[in-house]
């Protein structure tokens, strides 16, 4: 007969673990065309803030233009408009207007043209043919005749007062007043054929 052997084992304490998380928990957050769109307009918000900040600093150590006459106000803008420059060399355009920020605007204006915006009748710029065009970090090209929609523009994210939208052609430009200078350009923001007091579908 065989005999039975009993064998003592220390007893081990196992720490306890953690549990993996409920599948509920472990879910991504779902964003929504809402939630996108949100995080877009913060991001456009961020880097006009911050492009405000600096103009409103540079234009701190520059004599207020409201008291000066209207020569030595365009000096002032020009002085302005050297240093906003000077701090921002590399600046080209989509700076503000990324391709998500260009993408959600262009749908702006495109649903603000659908819920009759063009219907307002509003003289509208058209660039001669080889005209320069607006270029990030130049004068902007003030002509005679209008280059703005107010109609579409309050389809688009509110901005402080120093930066102005205009339209030139189809191009949406964003401009700072002040100093005269064009911040960035969204190329073809306006469908194809789409003008003031023309019906567009």
């Amino acid at each position: 007969m065989l005999a039975t052997i009993l064998i003592r084992l220390p007893l081990v304490l196992v720490p306890l673990l953690p549990l993996p998380d409920s599948p509920r928990d472990c879910q991504l957050e779902a964003l929504t065309p809402q939630v996108l769109e949100e995080r877009t307009i913060d991001e456009f918000d961020r880097q006009v803030s911050a492009y405000v900040s600096l103009h409103r600093r540079l234009a701190r150590s520059i004599s207020p233009v409201h008291m000066l006459l209207d020569e030595e106000s365009s000096l002032v803008s020009d002085e302005l408009r050297a240093a906003l420059v000077a701090a921002r060399p590399q600046a080209r355009a989509g700076g503000f207007f990324t391709p998500a920020v260009g993408e959600l605007l262009k749908g702006r204006l495109d649903d603000a043209l659908l819920y009759g915006a063009g219907h307002t009748a509003m003289p509208m710029y058209e660039p001669l043919l080889g005209e320069p065009v607006p270029t990030v970090n130049q004068p902007f090209p003030f002509v005679v005749g209008s280059v703005q929609w107010p109609a579409l523009v309050r389809a688009l994210p509110v901005i402080p007062r120093e930066l102005e939208y205009a339209f030139w052609g189809r191009d949406l430009v964003l401009v700072d007043v002040g100093a005269n200078l064009v911040v960035d350009v969204l190329p073809e923001a306006l469908p194809e054929g789409a003008r003031p007091g023309v019906l567009y579908q």
